[in-house]
């Protein structure tokens, strides 16, 4: 009987294995891909991929709002001092526009000194003494040709270095050629460098006529750091390695009125061809240090025909209206809308909200921003996913290999 009895049950027991062994077979694939989803989603928590996107996003933020503040803060609590910071062009200009050959009958109209530029408002009154008298404004067929409003830009590759160029944001420099009547103090255009140029490539092809600087306003004694003496090429090349002097020694005078832009002229009998972009080079600056900042230059050129004024549209009433709006009572969505300075000055929109074209920028931040910054995050995420992924299917095959490698 036990004989029997033991047969009996060592072939009943093989008989479970075998159907046991088989059921297994049959379940691994959903059993393999229930591991697989149950991995994937303990080391996505455990690792806390989300919660690292968002932080980093965050710590980007902030970082990029202290530099926008401490750059206001360096521009704003400069402190005034009387001594100069002199740093000298290694090939002066002023020595080849001495060695340069002009008619002396009119030394006397071309000699080169910053003046006061003339306003459109000017007064007529003697038109009522002698009518026929009334002289026509040139300012009618005068443009300013490096306004970044008709086209005008910054030559990065080829300017030096500054605040408004910062590493982690947008690229604020085009702010040094916005031209408003008055610029801010805390969007100037600073650099450290040791012998500062800043490139303009123009809205057009021109011949100059004049160029000028504008500070913001300041009140007593030129705020530190401001520039003082400066010089203007007119660029050749593509890279200004060959270039031609058109003014030397222009000056930023303390002794001309605090919110006047101060220029200079341009001699006429400079044979300069049409240009399209040029070169200031600041060579001494107010103050004893070492950082120059400039807040708003111009080159003026001729046109034949007046600037058009256009009438202000519907469309333009109603986004002036809405940014205002936003402005004084809702900080959310006015920080969502578009409200950068192309669109301000375009619209016409700084008589209604002067404080929204104060605190323009070039490329502000809004609801497109933040949506650039999601989608940043979710394909991030998406590459993350498939990193793991990639790794966790090849890391049976990497293990085979690296063994096989030891054991050779």
């Amino acid at each position: 009987m036990f004989p029997s009895t033991n047969r009996t049950n060592h072939n009943s027991g093989s008989s479970s294995l075998i159907h046991t062994r088989n059921t297994f077979e049959i379940e691994e694939p959903s059993t393999n891909t229930k591991i697989w989803y149950q991995w994937l989603s303990i080391r996505i928590r455990q690792y806390m991929i989300l919660e690292i996107f968002f932080v980093i996003s965050l710590i980007m933020n902030l970082y990029r709002l202290q530099t926008i503040s401490n750059q206001n803060d360096l521009v704003l609590g400069t402190d005034i001092s009387p001594s100069d910071n002199t740093e000298p062009l290694e090939q002066s200009i002023a020595n080849i526009l001495k060695t340069m050959k002009f008619p002396t009958q009119d030394d006397s109209t071309d000699k080169v000194e910053p003046i006061i530029i003339p306003q459109m408002n000017q007064s007529i009154s003697e038109s009522a003494e002698s009518p026929l008298k009334v002289p026509i404004s040139n300012e009618l067929f005068r443009f300013n040709a490096a306004d970044y409003l008709r086209g005008a830009t910054v030559d990065m590759d080829h300017s030096s270095s500054s605040n408004l160029n910062p590493i982690i944001g947008y690229d604020q420099t085009n702010l040094v050629l916005l031209d408003r009547p008055q610029p801010p103090a805390d969007k100037a255009w600073c650099s450290n460098a040791e012998n500062p140029v800043l490139t303009i490539n123009l809205a057009k092809y021109i011949k100059p006529i004049s160029v000028s600087y504008q500070h913001s306003k300041w009140n007593g004694a030129i705020p530190n750091g401001a520039p003082k003496i400066y010089d203007v090429v007119a660029c050749l090349d593509f890279y200004c390695e060959k270039w031609k002097p058109l003014v030397s020694n222009c000056e930023y005078s303390q002794n001309d009125s605090n919110e006047a832009e101060q220029m200079c002229n341009i001699s006429t009998h400079l044979d300069v061809p049409l240009i399209g972009k040029v070169q200031f080079r600041f060579r001494e600056n107010y103050g004893d240090t070492k950082m120059i900042c400039v807040h708003l230059v111009r080159v003026y050129g001729e046109t034949t025909t007046p600037l058009k004024i256009e009438q202000k549209s519907l469309e333009s009433e109603e986004i002036c209206t809405d940014l205002r709006w936003y402005y004084h009572n809702s900080y959310f969505k006015y920080t969502w809308t578009d409200k950068n300075c192309s669109v301000l000055y375009e619209n016409s929109c700084c008589s209604e909200c002067p404080e929204c074209c104060q605190e323009c920028l070039i490329s502000d931040y809004n609801k497109y921003t933040f949506g650039y910054i999601c989608l940043g995050i979710f394909f991030g995420i998406v590459v993350l996913f498939f990193v793991f992924l990639v790794y966790k299917i090849c890391e049976p095959a990497i293990e085979t290999a690296l063994w096989r490698a030891r054991n050779r």
